[in-house]
């Protein structure tokens, strides 16, 4: 399993802080609430939040609506797809989206 170094991290942060329009330390506390809600690390949660943004919305739609891609990229991340559609789904409040469920 690959770590990413302290640079990255924050770099991802900077940028998921931008998109969203919040502070860093915001967009921290969002990604560790959302890992903490998924199972996932937070270098997981952080990095499947960042390819979620990056993505166009047509895309990202496209994306929630075709399972086998949400199993391939889960494999990718090393996480189920249950722990990969509940990052994907949060709507923020760290709660997750209650259409997921174990």
């Amino acid at each position: 399993m690959t770590y990413l170094d302290p640079a990255t991290i924050e770099r991802l942060l900077h940028d998921g802080a931008r998109r969203r329009g919040v502070t860093v330390v915001a967009y921290r506390d969002l990604i560790q609430a959302t890992a903490d809600g998924s199972g996932a690390s937070f270098e997981r949660a952080l990095q499947l939040a960042a390819y979620n943004e990056a993505l166009p919305p047509d895309e990202r739609k496209a994306m929630i609506e075709q399972l086998a891609i949400i199993e391939q990229e889960a494999a990718r991340y090393g996480v189920s797809v249950t722990t990969f559609a509940k990052i994907m789904l949060s709507d923020g409040d760290g709660d997750g989206d209650a259409r997921v469920q174990d």
